[in-house]
């Protein structure tokens, strides 16, 4: 019995002997701990810094590449213009072509009509009867939803496809009756005017030609 006390006696001492030695740490091991623990934590907030860094980055390249995605469409619609623009003048280089051909075969027949008899009296031209066809019924029916009654375009499909005002003062002189009769004819290329060749009759087309053309000034 006095063995066993003395025994847990000595064990006692010996723990406690242990828990002092471990609580008893000195200044420099507790300054070195805080410092371990203040340089971990100047890491993470670098380790921040550089990942709102990388964001930052990440939205400038985006908004670089939203930019030049920006400037290829309006290249693209650049082009699309140009090409809309060159389809135009093609248009109007053919018209002319095809108003010089037609001066050009008619110069050729009044050649070849041979020569006045000086004997003969001149006959008195004929009047021009002018087509048969009604040209304002006509207009009403096929234009007029376009063009408008008065020729100004002012309509929604005329707002619509940039239809031209005829009423505007010179367009006669630029529109003449034959290059009205083509287009009623055959169409106008790059616009929603269709051919009315397979539609209308020879005299037809004349006469909402000159119906058309009558509006203009």
């Amino acid at each position: 019995m006095l063995f066993r006390t003395i025994s847990t006696a000595c064990l006692m001492l010996s723990l406690s002997a242990i828990g002092t030695a471990c609580d008893d740490k000195t200044p420099e091991a507790k300054a070195d701990t805080k410092g371990k623990a203040e340089e971990k934590k100047a890491e993470e907030k670098k380790a921040e810094a550089k990942v709102e860094e990388a964001k930052v980055e990440a939205k400038v390249e985006d908004a670089k590449v939203d930019a030049k995605a920006e400037d290829a469409k309006a290249e693209d619609a650049k082009a699309e213009d140009a090409k809309a623009e060159d389809a135009k003048a093609e248009d109007a280089k053919a018209v002319e072509a095809k108003v010089e051909e037609k001066k050009a075969e008619e110069k050729k027949a009044e050649d070849k009509k041979p020569a006045a008899d000086p004997k003969k009296p001149a006959e008195e031209p004929k009047a021009d009867p002018g087509p048969s066809a009604d040209g304002k019924g006509l207009y009403d029916k096929k234009c007029k939803n376009c063009h408008n009654g008065n020729g100004d375009g002012k309509t929604k499909i005329g707002a619509e496809n940039d239809i031209e005002d005829w009423t505007v003062a010179g367009w006669k002189t630029k529109w003449t009756q034959q290059k009205i009769e083509d287009i009623v004819r055959d169409g106008k290329s790059g616009s929603k005017m269709k051919p009315f060749k397979d539609k209308l009759t020879a005299d037809e087309i004349v006469a909402v030609s000159k119906y058309a053309r009558s509006l203009g000034k």
